[in-house]
């Protein structure tokens, strides 16, 4: 019997979520001979049954791209309910022929509230992913799901509820309670994320892949909803809570789809060498008094052999959140007439062109991962160069302005830019997810794959802060 076998053969119990006969059964399964112990080179998914289960129908990637879409998807349709929130902060006292959304009688919530909801959510998804690298393996990661699932159900719920509640009298107090709701969600959101990306770390660059090609989807199918309920002209009130309930559904079946994973064979084997590895790494860094792990040296680890794929997520990120939304959604058309297109320019060639782009360059790292794993330095150069995309986007036509003039005046460019930074976006990122762990020891890869996601929401929290100055700069 290998080493390896031998590893994956001892009795670890999973926290409880495996029983002591399906540990077993998975460990005769894990047991594997040396000869023929190699994985199927031919194909990620395939694996030689000799050495461990297949992934029949892929059910398993499927269920990380799906829990890569519940990780963002009701954060996402939070911040695309924005006419519910307009009508919900509007000034009560206007007459019944005046829009709650004109902008001759915006009220002070209304102007302010996208802002508040920048500040807060990013602040949140900072210091949670912050406190899941540090407890990564304190609390194990069925815990962390059910926690954060839970939590973004029951704000969910109560959001939801209050659609149909008159809050006109109360609109300050509501404004508040939003923004703490807005808070909490984020930051399970935050420990939600980190946690799927740092499980499928575990699993094959693929399965990393997919949880990242979940999340675009999320995106892409919430610009979709925001279009069609502007095309059909729906109140409010009701668009609000049909995002709601969908947002709900969505994490209730997230936690069950991950709780699916501990009933197939595929997914069980890599979560017992997950339980087994966490616990070399807990035995290789105990100290010689008793006390428990040392957290630096376990992530300096890490941070030794991923910081380049570190930085290059976080370096993708602050330059798309730097300029998107906050700039792109200021970019009107170079026509001054009021028609039909210039209705729809902004969800469809802000919103929607960059989903599809970012969820489209996710597909793309399924045939192509070029420059590879073998060249770091060449894909943080890659990623370097997307800071291009800041000075080129704020010459489009991006309103109201003040300092800099508009040399991109042609509808065609934000089309063509906003494309491409989606694109890359999508492409960059994923590769840099995914090639990660592909650095860590075994024991690490979860917390590799943890790390990349801080990386990732660092860059997120940065960007953000970013375009309130490059706003401000127009």
């Amino acid at each position: 019997m290998t080493e390896e076998s031998q590893r994956y053969s001892s009795p670890v119990d999973y926290d409880g979520l495996l029983s002591n006969q399906e540990l077993d059964d998975d460990v005769e399964l894990m047991d594997y001979d040396s000869d023929h112990g190699k994985h199927s080179e031919e194909n990620p998914l395939i694996r030689s049954s000799y050495s461990e289960p297949q992934d029949k129908k892929y059910g398993v990637l499927f269920i990380f791209g799906f829990l890569g879409l519940a990780s963002l998807l009701p954060w996402n349709f939070f911040i695309t309910a924005k006419k519910y929130f307009d009508y919900k902060f509007r000034n009560t006292s206007l007459p019944s022929n005046v829009s709650f959304d004109d902008e001759a009688h915006i009220t002070s919530m209304q102007k302010e509230f996208e802002s508040y909801l920048s500040i807060v959510s990013n602040g949140s998804n900072l210091v949670f992913m912050i406190l899941t690298v540090l407890l990564v393996r304190a609390i194990v990661v069925k815990y962390r799901v059910l926690a954060s699932t839970l939590l973004i159900t029951v704000i969910f719920i109560v959001t939801s509820t209050l659609t149909e509640i008159n809050t006109d009298t109360w609109q300050e107090n509501f404004f508040v309670f939003t923004l703490v709701a807005a808070t909490l969600m984020s930051g399970a959101q935050s420990v939600l994320t980190g946690s799927v990306l740092g499980l499928s770390a575990v699993f094959p660059p693929i399965y990393s892949q997919m949880a990242m090609i979940g999340q675009a989807a999320g995106g892409t199918f919430s610009a979709l909803c925001s279009i069609l309920t502007h095309t059909t002209g729906g109140d409010p009130i009701t668009s609000g809570l049909i995002f709601f309930l969908i947002a709900t559904v969505i994490t209730v079946l997230s936690f069950v789809a991950y709780i699916g994973l501990h009933f197939l064979s595929f997914s069980r084997y890599y979560m017992i060498s997950l339980a087994n590895n966490i616990n070399k790494a807990n035995d290789d860094l105990q100290v010689t008094s008793g006390e428990v792990i040392d957290k630096v040296a376990y992530f300096r680890v890490i941070l030794k052999k991923s910081w380049i794929y570190c930085l290059s997520v976080c370096l993708v990120f602050l330059v798309t959140l730097s300029i998107f939304p906050a700039v792109c959604s200021l970019i009107k058309p170079i026509s001054k007439q009021k028609s039909q297109w210039s209705d729809y320019f902004t969800p469809v060639i802000c919103f929607l062109l960059f989903n599809v782009g970012d969820f489209v360059g996710r597909l793309i790292t399924f045939i192509c991962k070029f420059p590879g794993s073998h060249r770091p330095g060449l894909l943080l150069f890659f990623c370097i160069l997307r800071i291009g995309f800041i000075p080129l986007l704020m010459l489009c036509n991006a309103q109201p302005r003040e300092h800099l003039h508009v040399l991109l005046n042609d509808d065609a460019y934000p089309i063509v830019l906003i494309s491409l930074l989606g694109l890359t976006n999508g492409y960059l990122g994923t590769l840099c997810m995914s090639f990660g762990p592909l650095t860590a020891e075994d024991e690490h890869l979860e917390g590799t794959g943890i790390m990349l996601a801080l990386a990732m929401t660092v860059g997120l929290a940065g960007g953000s802060g970013l375009s309130f100055l490059l706003v401000n700069l127009l």
